[in-house]
C-alpha cells in the first residue's frame, strides 16, 4: 500500500486519543503492575495492547478501532502448613504431637506460626 500523506497517525499519538484515552491510561496501569510484580518475583511479565481495525459500512475510508489490553502478571503463591485432625478441623500446630512448652502462648503474645508462611 502506497503512503500518500506524510502526516500519518503514529501509533503512540493513536494510543492517547483513542476512547478519550482510555486505552492508554489502561496500559500504563497494567505495565507498572507488571514492572512491580517482576521486582517482586523475579518473573516474567508481559502488557499486550492489541488493536481490531475494521471497515465501516456504507461509509468509505472509515474505520471502528476497538482496542484490547491484557497482562500477564506473575504472582508468588500464598501457601502456609495446617495439621488435619480426626473431626477434619485444621490447626496451625500438629494436634497429634504434644507440645514442647507448657504454655502454648508465645511470650511475646504473636501467633506460634508467625512467619512460617510463604
Amino acid at each position: 500500500m502506497a503512503d500518500n500523506n506524510d502526516q500519518t497517525t503514529e501509533f503512540a499519538a493513536l494510543l492517547l486519543t483513542h476512547a478519550k484515552g482510555r486505552a492508554h491510561d489502561e496500559a500504563t496501569k497494567k505495565l507498572r503492575e507488571a514492572v512491580e510484580a517482576v521486582q517482586q518475583t523475579g518473573k516474567a511479565a508481559s502488557v499486550t495492547v492489541k488493536l481490531d481495525i475494521k471497515p465501516v459500512e456504507k461509509i468509505p475510508n472509515a474505520f471502528r478501532i476497538q482496542d484490547s489490553i491484557t497482562a500477564k502478571i506473575p504472582e508468588d503463591p500464598r501457601t502456609s502448613m495446617w495439621f488435619g485432625d480426626d473431626n477434619g478441623g485444621l490447626h496451625r500446630n500438629d494436634p497429634n504431637q504434644r507440645s514442647l512448652y507448657d504454655d502454648d502462648e508465645p511470650a511475646d503474645n504473636k501467633s506460634a506460626a508467625a512467619g512460617r508462611d510463604n
